[in-house]
């Protein structure tokens, strides 16, 4: 896919609040992580946990700040913009799709490997209920603001490919759920991942990628546990 894939191209007057951009969405959480407020103010993991959605909100905010400051573009340049039914009903069916496949991939690794499940599904499952809501939440709308609309766009526009932004975002996105994750949350991570960024690259559009990742993260979060 060439420039002309992306919604506006990147002027040079452009270029330093898209890096900047860029940073805060693929990078933003890990710099976040780093200091460790969190972990340094509360003793609680569910209080931890939700400071650290704060985060996730702040940036969010200081993301779309910069777009429509700074860039001086509207939000629709990084897909966020009301889905069409057709979209929807897409995003509902590529969620579904996605938890299936991913399922079996990790069913496969855990038979072939075995390996356990890691540490972090357990902790997720143990709090209540609020607090899981409020991080699935969370996650559903900043995850695909952060690290789908915004870098494969902006990506995109820079390289002339969008097919490179779309790359970067699987890149990072596995990346960074890895420590928590470990090997066997990486490979569901790796498919939703692949998926949310097929959704994206298909719609141009990060509301329909929060319709997947909801259908997701409801499915494995809320769904999955209680047949376990």
């Amino acid at each position: 896919m060439g420039i002309e894939d992306s919604q506006t191209a990147t002027r040079p007057a452009h270029l330093p609040p898209v890096l900047v951009g860029l940073v805060l969405g693929l990078f933003g959480l890990q710099i976040l992580g780093l200091l460790g407020l969190p972990a340094s103010i509360a003793e609680s993991r569910s209080t931890q946990m939700l400071l650290g959605t704060l985060e996730n909100w702040v940036l969010v905010i200081a993301l779309i700040a910069l777009v429509i400051y700074w860039e001086g573009r509207p939000l629709a340049s990084m897909g966020l913009r009301a889905p069409t039914v057709r979209e929807t009903g897409v995003g509902l069916a590529a969620g579904l799709g996605a938890v299936v496949l991913g399922l079996i991939a990790t069913g496969i690794a855990v038979v072939t490997l075995g390996i356990e499940q890691p540490e972090t599904l357990s902790v997720i499952a143990s709090l209540p209920f609020s607090v899981k809501l409020a991080l699935v939440g969370t996650a559903v709308i900043t995850e695909e603001i952060l690290w789908r609309g915004y870098p494969i766009e902006r990506i995109g526009e820079l390289t002339g490919h969008l097919w490179i932004g779309a790359a970067v975002s699987v890149i990072v996105f596995v990346g960074v759920h890895y420590p928590a994750w470990g090997l066997v949350g990486a490979i569901p991570q790796t498919v939703f991942a692949l998926i949310l960024v097929g959704v994206y690259v298909w719609g141009r559009n990060v509301v329909t990628c929060m319709v997947t990742h909801g259908v997701i993260n409801a499915i494995m979060i809320f769904v999955l546990p209680t047949f376990l």
